[in-house]
Order: C-alpha cells, then structure tokens, then sequence
C-alpha cells in the first residue's frame, strides 16, 4: 500500500481499533507497566530505522504515566503494519522483503505515532563520524534554478551561477537544476520529480529562469550578472547559519543501472521535529538543441532532478516526517531511487538528502543538506571550519 493511502486510512483504522481491549499486561492488573497507570498518546520506536533484508527489529511503546514518567507498554499494545489488511505484526519483526514500511501501534482508543521503515538489498555502509562529539555542522540552503532547453536566456544564468559559485559562498549551498515548465517541452533534463517541483514552486517562479533559495525562502530573478551576485550575497548573508546548520548528514551512496541506493544518518543540534528526503541528480545531460547556447558547457546540464524517494506531489517534495530528535542523537534511514529512464546514466548520478523543519509560518523549510556521488561513495558529516 502507498504511504500516502496508508495515512489516509489511519484515522478510520485508529477508530476501528478503538474498541479492542487492551493486552493484559505484566501484573495481569490491567495497569500499564506493573503497578503504573498510563494514558494519552503511544510513542512508537524501533531498534532500527534502515535495515537490509532479513534483519530484525524490535518495538518498543511507551506511554505516560499519572507521575509523569514514561513506562513501557509494548506487552499491552497491538502494532500494525501499512500492508491491504493493516495486519498485526509482533513487536519483534524480520523484513523479508525490501521496501518502504508504515507501523504504527494501539492500546485501546489510544494510538501512536508512525514508525517508517526502510529495507535495502544492500545497505550502502556510512562514513565514520570525524567528531562525534562536534554539533557545529556545515550550513548548505538549496540553490534550485528553474530552467528550460527551450529558454534562451537560460545559458545566462548558468554563467552567473559559475561566477557565484567562485564567491565565499561556494561551500554553504547544493544546487538543483529542475527542467520543468513553460520552456521544458523536449527537454532531456526533464522527469516527473522536476515537474512536481516546478509546480511545488510555481507561484515563486517570474519568469525562465528563476533561481528559488530553499522551497520557500526567497527568489533571486535573472539580473545582470553584478546585481545577481549582489543579491546572491545578500540572501546568502540572511539564511546561512555560519556558526552551524540545525542538523547535520553524513550519508553513503551506491547504485546500477536499475536503481541507486543511500543510507543516512542525520544528527540534531537543535532538539525538534523532522523530515528528510532524497532527491536524485544527474549531471553531463548532452542537450545540442538548448536556445540561446553560445558555448559548449551551455549544452551539458548538471544537477538535473531525476527522482525524489517515497510519496511526493505537488504539494510535498521534503519527504517524510521522522519524528522529533534530541540534541546529540542520531537518526538513520536509507533510500531507494529508480532509475527510470534508460537515457538516465548512474554513472553521472548523485543523491541530494535534505533535512527540513517548521519555520515561523509552520511549513516545512530546508534547514541542511548534503549531497554525494555515485562515483564518491560516501560524504561524512561536514562540520564549520
């Protein structure tokens, strides 16, 4: 079942379980964990958040108690998974097949959370943390250009990007080149992840090209080249956070000609509640035909978005919620992205994981990303200098 079908079934399914008894519990006394009454909302976790096929993992349901403390009460709950039948599964399960899974747990009217769960053939191996210890992490926005091979002023704005890129700048942002829109028709760049982005943005977009910092955080139009750097630098100076990004990535990449594969790891510096996603890139797109071409690096397309993991719409392109992470903990997670086209090459492919968070006005914003190459392998975490 889709995860999004799954959510939109959550609800009924909750109110379908509501009227189960509880589990008998330890002291057999119906009280939650021994002689503790518990009450209110269930937090669901799991040992492990990105497995490869044939590991196990283990639940665990806590819940609070008259004393405020919280008590485990895995033995008293049920925990469902996402599949046609919202089948019960124990609370210590072994993955037999890849794929992206949906838990989530009940106690009488009471439910959790949901737990995903994501399973690999193979688990790309992550890079050694440098400093455990350090939270300073690197600050990286998005800088995300909405271009076109039918565009003619496009090339232009591939110049200025390469001048800006020359700037100090440089390290405190990845770029996306997203093929999609009113002068993509025919466009090798293009794929469906792009057009669900173009449209994600499209009320930020004045015209081809655009350049879009983060999904909401400001546009910078197509200036002269002085102007575009001055206001470049002048974004830049309002988001990067040069004493250390909110969260930080450490991730490792791999693939074949059927699908590309990464592990993740994000570790908090600030204590608050996450989403994460992957998007696919490649780069050395040949595209002879782009208008207004007057040198050859006009006609290769870099960062082009090829694929985003899980669900996404024109509504959501940052994933899906991972819950809360404290300050000093880690939490990991792995992707699957198809390569779906056999024009697409692995070989000039890279994954873009992104972390976000609310902002002031409640929705989602980047608040750190990192990207790695096939051909790389692996990026551990980037700390401030």
């Amino acid at each position: 079942m889709k995860i999004t079908k799954f959510f939109a079934l959550l609800a009924g399914a909750a109110l379908a379980f509501a009227g189960c008894e509880p589990k008998p519990n330890d002291d057999g006394n119906g009280n939650g964990n021994g002689n503790h009454q518990t009450s209110g909302t269930l937090t669901l976790s799991a040992s492990k958040t990105a497995v490869t096929m044939g590991e196990t993992v283990e639940f665990t349901v806590e819940q609070k108690g008259e004393d405020g403390a919280f008590y485990d009460v895995t033995s008293e709950c049920s925990i469902y998974i996402n599949d046609a039948n919202f089948s019960e599964v124990p609370s210590t399960y072994t993955f037999e097949s890849t794929g992206t899974y949906t838990f989530f747990a009940t106690k009488g009217s009471d439910s959790s959370n949901s737990v995903i769960i994501t399973v690999l053939a193979d688990m790309p191996e992550l890079p050694a943390d440098p400093q455990p210890e350090n939270l300073a992490f690197n600050h990286r926005i998005l800088v995300i250009d909405h271009t076109g091979v039918k565009c003619p002023n496009c090339p232009g704005m591939t110049d200025k990007l390469l001048a800006f890129a020359e700037t100090e700048w440089h390290s405190h942002y990845n770029e996306v080149t997203c093929h999609a829109g009113d002068f993509a028709g025919g466009d090798p760049g293009n794929s469906q992840a792009a057009n669900m982005l173009n449209q994600f943005q499209r009320s930020m977009i004045k015209g081809y090209p655009t350049i879009c910092l983060n999904f909401y955080s400001g546009i910078v139009e197509n200036y002269g080249q002085a102007t575009f750097l001055n206001l470049m630098d002048q974004a830049f100076k309002q988001l990067i956070k040069k004493d250390g990004a909110d969260a930080g990535i450490s991730m490792a990449v791999t693939g074949d000609s059927d699908k590309v594969y990464c592990a993740a790891q994000i570790k908090s510096n600030v204590a608050q509640e996450y989403k994460v996603v992957a998007w696919l890139l490649e780069s050395n797109i040949y595209s002879p035909g782009q208008s207004g071409a007057t040198k050859d690096y006009h006609k290769l397309y870099n960062y082009a978005l090829r694929n985003i993991s899980g669900e996404y719409s024109r509504s959501n392109v940052s994933g899906e919620e991972i819950g809360v992470i404290e300050i000093g903990e880690t939490y990991n997670t792995a992707f699957e992205l198809p390569i779906v086209s056999t024009k697409w090459h692995v070989e000039n492919m890279g994954v873009l994981v992104i972390v976000s968070a609310k902002d002031a006005n409640n929705r989602w914003e980047v608040v750190n990303s990192a990207y790695c190459t096939v051909e790389e392998g692996s990026k551990p975490y980037e700390y401030v200098d």
